[in-house]
């Protein structure tokens, strides 16, 4: 009895540890099958390297179209200075005046001499029709009255040379002067630009210009964006380039104008970007054969590694008559350009990276 209750507890045991085995086993083969894919190492392309601006961006700097620098043509003290820094100012205003006090009286002087030499060649004259003087006196007597006549036309003249007026509309850029100061004939009293048109200045590389060239260059948009203001373009139209490079920079010098905006206050010295347009624009990017999963005609499949997970997903995209991408990929993809070989939806990669000296 006793022997038969033994019995039938170790077989109770046996099949139990049957069954814990049999359990374990097939844990063990479930694990095998669902361990993780490996992670497989792509050659990988940032579609964002392939998008082309719509613009070529140059350094520039503005200088004024019509500048000029003024001055007295005569020597004088300075009486007034009817300016300022900054200053708008109309074609014909009066900018400043010299003391006229010795210019006047030296005119009064010339006016005394040329009336006098008029009369004695008028007088001469009379003589010398009735033969009572010579032809040398004759002559020396309307010399003398050219003469005097040319120095009281100089006087005149001298004593309008104490004005200064704008010679156009424009800005008072800079007074050198100030009031009671003595100065020479022809030294700078102030500067005065016009600042509704502007030349923009910019050098332009010359491999630029030899692939775009000249003619094509006169023809394209052009902006000008000021480091002021970087959210606002100003339409430019081009002016002119040099002819020859600058052998130490190998650029070409070149000038476009714009029209000052009514709310801007731009002035020479100011920085900024001349912008010209591009012909081809936006996504200029054609894979190679080793990126397609497949593909027909215009459409294909290729896999898209998402940057945050690292994991692959086909991805359909569209191609233009040249072969390139037209849609499909997002500025952000990272495509799968080598070792799109045996991978499967979803399964991670990591970017292949070439080691040094292979």
């Amino acid at each position: 009895m006793r022997y038969q209750r033994l019995k039938r507890t170790l077989g109770s045991l046996l099949v139990m540890i049957t069954t814990v085995g049999l359990l374990a086993g097939c844990d063990e083969a479930v694990s095998e099958t669902t361990d993780a894919m490996p992670v497989k190492a792509v050659k990988l392309l940032a579609v964002q390297d392939y998008v082309v601006s719509a613009t070529d961006n140059f350094l520039a700097e503005i200088d004024a179209t019509k500048r000029a620098q003024l001055s007295f043509q005569v020597a004088g003290e300075i009486e007034s200075l009817n300016v300022r820094m900054g200053q708008h100012v109309k074609q014909g205003d009066l900018l400043a005046t010299l003391d006229p006090s010795d210019l006047a009286l030296a005119l009064d002087s010339a006016k005394a001499r040329y009336l006098l030499a008029k009369t004695q060649w008028q007088r001469a004259q009379q003589l010398y029709k009735k033969q009572l003087v010579s032809t040398d006196v004759y002559d020396q007597a309307e010399t003398l009255y050219k003469a005097e006549r040319a120095h009281h036309e100089q006087a005149k003249t001298e004593l309008g040379y104490t004005q200064v007026r704008a010679p156009f509309d424009g800005v008072v850029a800079y007074t050198f002067a100030k009031p009671n100061q003595v100065v020479a004939a022809k030294q700078p009293i102030l500067n005065i630009i016009d600042n509704t048109q502007l030349d923009v200045s910019f050098a332009l590389p010359v491999h630029f210009v030899d692939k775009l060239g000249i003619a094509a260059l006169s023809q394209q948009p052009l902006w000008v964006m000021m480091d002021s203001d970087p959210t606002t373009k100003i339409p430019g139209k081009f002016k002119e380039i040099s002819t020859q490079p600058n052998a130490e920079t190998n650029t070409y010098q070149a000038t476009l104008t714009i029209q000052r905006p009514e709310n801007r206050n731009l002035l020479s010295g100011m920085t900024g970007h001349v912008l010209i347009a591009k012909s081809q624009t936006g996504l200029q990017l054609s894979l190679p054969d080793t990126a397609w999963v497949s593909r027909e005609d215009n459409q294909g499949m290729v896999w898209v590694m998402d940057a945050a997970t690292q994991r692959v997903a086909k991805t359909a995209v569209l191609l233009d008559t040249n072969g390139r991408i037209q849609q499909g990929l997002d500025v952000t993809d990272l495509v799968v350009v080598a070792g799109v070989e045996s991978l499967s939806e979803g399964q991670e990669v990591k970017a292949w990276i070439r080691e040094e000296g292979i």
